[in-house]
């Protein structure tokens, strides 16, 4: 059973599946969040997942238009 989900609908989304979504490198992505123009959820170490706000996303993307 295959089914899509709209990546707006998530709370998050792991930095693989946000560079799919705005076409940016993975270490782009690093840098905008450490810039603070992404939001991501703060990482205990550096083993655990990056995982980006949908809605800062969806703001950059819309900054960048």
């Amino acid at each position: 059973m295959n089914y899509m989900v709209n990546w707006k609908d998530r709370p998050v989304v792991t930095l693989t599946e946000a560079t799919m979504i705005t076409g940016l490198s993975p270490s782009t992505l690093k840098r905008r969040i450490e810039d603070g123009l992404l939001s991501a959820i703060e990482r205990t170490n550096l083993k655990t997942r990056i995982l980006i706000h949908t809605k800062s996303i969806a703001k950059y993307l819309k900054e960048a238009d």
